[in-house]
């Protein structure tokens, strides 16, 4: 994509400023819609292992050992 020998810096820069751009225009301008992704894990049985791996873990955790992994 890029040839920075034959290219100037301004050149350069202008690419950069363009790819930029683009990426700002993706997701991000959307407003965040927490119903769209609601309920897509349902009845997962994958998800609801994680979970309870998760709350194993924390559950599992003192202040002590917090203190001492740090």
């Amino acid at each position: 994509m890029f040839n920075s020998m034959a290219q100037t810096l301004e050149q350069r820069v202008e690419q950069l400023e363009k790819l930029v751009a683009q990426i700002g225009s993706g997701s991000a301008g959307r407003a965040k819609d927490p119903w769209r992704t609601y309920g897509v894990f349902k009845d997962d049985p994958e998800f609801e292992e994680a979970v309870r791996l998760g709350r194993e873990y924390r559950e599992q955790q003192t202040y002590d050992k917090e203190i001492a992994g740090s």
